[in-house]
């Protein structure tokens, strides 16, 4: 609900006399003419009635403009991944035509390898997605995923091998790294 429709209804029951008001306001004009309370009451009802419906409506509303805020967030994030894919597509297009060339060097195949490479980084660079390469760092069973352990001399839980590169978006993890941990020898 807006804050003008809250203030507005909050002034309409600061305005409208309560049930006890019109009560009262009854028994000291008893002389004057007889009120009905059942009649006040049923107003009184067929006016909360109303107020209930509006109110209803009101969070219905927001509930669908909500709704379709999150679908519009959720389209636009998917926008800008595949906008951004369509980069390394084009990239591996061009890597296929090159392929079918018989006349075709393996420096150029290295090159334009190297080339799809440095691009998917950078198109990572714009979506923030963040390389986790743990070289020789403690292990950190939040971002790494031991596959192994090595016998090494000098300390214990140190990554020393790294068997896949892990990811991240932020701060949430889209894949840990795989890796090797040294276990001290005793």
């Amino acid at each position: 609900m807006k804050k003008e429709d809250n203030e507005d209804i909050l002034n309409n029951e600061l305005n409208n006399p309560s049930k006890e008001e019109i009560l009262e306001n009854s028994i000291n004009t008893s002389d004057k003419e007889p009120i009905d309370e059942k009649a006040i009451l049923i107003e009184e009802n067929a006016k909360l009635n109303d107020l209930l419906l509006r109110s209803k409506a009101e969070l219905d509303n927001f509930q669908k403009r909500v709704l379709k805020q999150i679908q519009q967030a959720q389209l636009y994030s998917t926008e800008k991944l595949s906008s951004e894919l369509l980069v390394i597509m084009d990239s591996l297009e061009a890597a296929e035509k090159l392929s079918k060339d018989p006349n075709l060097k393996v420096e150029s195949l290295i090159e334009g390898n190297n080339l799809l490479l440095k691009t998917t980084k950078e198109v990572f660079a714009k979506l923030e997605i963040e390389e986790i390469n743990p070289i020789n760092e403690d292990f950190n069973p939040d971002y790494h995923q031991a596959m192994a352990t090595k016998d090494c001399k000098d300390s214990e839980n140190t990554i020393l091998e790294v068997m896949q590169k892990g990811y991240k978006l932020k701060s949430k993890l889209l894949r840990p790294a795989l890796v090797i941990v040294s276990k001290k020898i005793q």
